[in-house]
């Protein structure tokens, strides 16, 4: 990744100042960003950038990052993280928050924008109860690929859900059919029953029939035996979403009648490890969620 973060300090008798991944003009940037930003949105937050205390269930920014209420409280999909207060992104700390903004509401959604390992990603968190401090990567392409694009000074095309289907129809209706070729590997989702990732292979065609759902929404992939004369068989969609700064292919799985979603399957088994359960909010209503 460009960035400043690759400059290091170089001493001369003109005596330049240290440049730093992060500084004011970042921040002034970020301020405008966010400005037309909240307005396209119809939103109202307070920003560190405009000097505002953004204050989220009673914990007031940046003050909250040094003042040790947040020590242990945050966590990041189930893993444990200390986010720094770092205005200039200048220290050693994994995870150095830039700025902070909340919006104007009863209900606050707070981000953080963030640099981890100089890496640009924009956290964000509804939490309204209990003793930690849930945050997750934004969803919002528009706010990541802004962020991304002040913090590296280099403008991020984000990738759409497109690309992975993009011959999804042209598979199916091939004689004979094929699995699409972002669908074509092995893909591993997470077990609450057996507790761990367990591998789904899609990487063979033969024994199965597929079908394409053009007018849904999602537009499934649907998968059955081939011999198979009852029963909805299995649905799958990929889409891409943004972690830890970058976007990652992620597919939807669902089944039954009304295609109740039955969980989320990525590419490693460490990254179905990471999620384990987690949804990203596009998808359907589970069979319990819709009795």
């Amino acid at each position: 990744m460009a960035s400043e973060s690759s400059l290091v300090q170089q001493k001369s008798k003109s005596a330049k100042p240290k440049v730093t991944p992060w500084n004011v003009t970042k921040t002034k940037q970020l301020a405008n960003f966010m400005h037309e930003w909240q307005t396209k949105m119809n939103q109202a937050y307070t920003g560190t950038y405009d000097n505002g205390k953004p204050t989220h269930y009673g914990a007031v920014f940046p003050e909250a990052f040094s003042n040790g209420e947040l020590k242990g409280r945050v966590q990041w999909l189930g893993q444990s993280i200390d986010l720094a207060w770092s205005p200039k992104g200048d220290q050693l700390d994994a995870f150095q928050v830039v700025a902070v903004a909340t919006s104007k509401t009863m209900f606050p959604t707070t981000y953080f924008f963030t640099l981890h390992d100089q890496r640009p990603v924009v956290f964000y968190t509804q939490t309204t109860n209990g003793d930690h401090l849930l945050v997750q990567d934004t969803q919002n392409v528009e706010l990541q690929r802004g962020f991304a694009k002040i913090a590296t000074g280099t403008t991020v095309v984000p990738r759409s859900d497109a690309e992975l289907n993009t011959d999804v129809k042209q598979s199916v209706e091939a004689n004979p059919q094929q699995i699409p070729k972002a669908y074509r590997r092995d893909w591993y989702y997470y077990s609450n029953y057996e507790h761990r990732p367990v591998k789904l292979p899609l990487t063979d065609g033969s024994g199965i029939k597929l079908a394409y759902y053009e007018n849904a929404t999602p537009k499934w992939l649907n998968v059955r035996g081939s011999t198979q004369t009852a029963g909805a068989g299995s649905d799958f969609y990929l889409r891409y979403k943004f972690y830890d700064g970058r976007q990652i292919p992620v597919m939807m799985l669902a089944s039954g009648a009304a295609a109740w979603f039955d969980g989320n399957a990525y590419q490693t088994a460490a990254l179905a490890q990471r999620f384990q359960e987690h949804r990203f909010g596009d998808e359907p209503k589970t069979r319990e969620e819709d009795q």
